[in-house]
């Protein structure tokens, strides 16, 4: 949509290569910022605006958002093109955040009375991406580390990208999947409280309604994907166990 109907593909490795350097360096520079921006908002929320926030920054913060979507979501669809492994549900994924964001950008903030009742829908949207910029953090840190292993051993290919839950050995596993179970279940948490919120209150925003239902969407959509991931991991390490076990019983049976 944003290129036309062109060819990307890259024929020479050594640009193929370069357009996942670059997709990965992006991810680094946008995690940081995932995490600084609405840690900044909710502070600047409770020691200078007075629980209330105002219109500019919340509506700048959602502008990034939609740059930070529709930039993974066209490097993305350019990788997969060129043959890495991401799942096309993560690229569904910044579809459905590229709608909420542009949304939310139409969506008034009322710093009337009891605003900060009023704005409590924000309030928890800016914590869970506080939440999801250290879960970017440490799938950026921890997991190329361990998918560089997975090239050097021949169990991945160089083109291949780290993204929700596709890497990882098992301590980083323990560490990772209930963080991720926990996000997932507040972004579900916050989708329900937009939409009650719609439902109880007098004028029901068709922003609200429509921005809980993409909530619940994403949070089913990474559970489901989060599972079946585990799921895999789990039957190819018990498969791998068993083909491991399939010389010693051969050298057994001939002694």
């Amino acid at each position: 949509m944003f290129l036309g109907p062109i060819n990307v593909q890259a024929v020479r490795k050594e640009v193929k290569l370069k357009v996942k350097e670059e997709y990965n360096k992006f991810r680094d520079r946008t995690a940081v910022l995932f995490l600084v921006f609405p840690s900044l908002l909710l502070v600047l929320r409770s020691w200078v605006w007075h629980g209330c926030l105002p219109a500019p920054p919340v509506q700048l913060y959602q502008a990034w958002l939609l740059f930070l979507y529709a930039g993974l979501a066209l490097r993305e669809n350019i990788l997969r093109v060129n043959g890495s492994d991401i799942r096309p549900w993560w690229i569904y994924h910044h579809y459905f955040a590229m709608a909420m964001s542009l949304i939310s950008l139409t969506w008034e903030i009322d710093r009337g009375p009891d605003c900060a009742h009023k704005q409590r829908g924000i309030q928890l949207f800016l914590q869970w991406a506080i939440m999801q910029g250290i879960v970017m953090l440490l799938q950026n840190r921890y997991q190329r580390q361990r998918l560089y292993t997975r090239i050097a051993l021949g169990k991945a290919r160089r083109m291949d990208v780290v993204w929700g839950e596709t890497a990882g050995v098992k301590g980083q596993l323990w560490l990772l999947a209930p963080i991720l179970f926990v996000l997932q279940g507040f972004e579900a948490y916050v989708g329900c409280l937009l939409l009650g919120t719609a439902l109880n209150s007098h004028v029901s925003e068709w922003q609200v309604i429509t921005c809980g239902i993409l909530l619940i969407i994403m949070a089913i959509g990474n559970f489901v994907n989060t599972v079946q991931t585990l799921v895999a991991k789990s039957r190819f390490k018990a498969k791998m166990k068993k083909s491991r076990s399939k010389p010693d019983l051969n050298q057994e049976h001939q002694s």
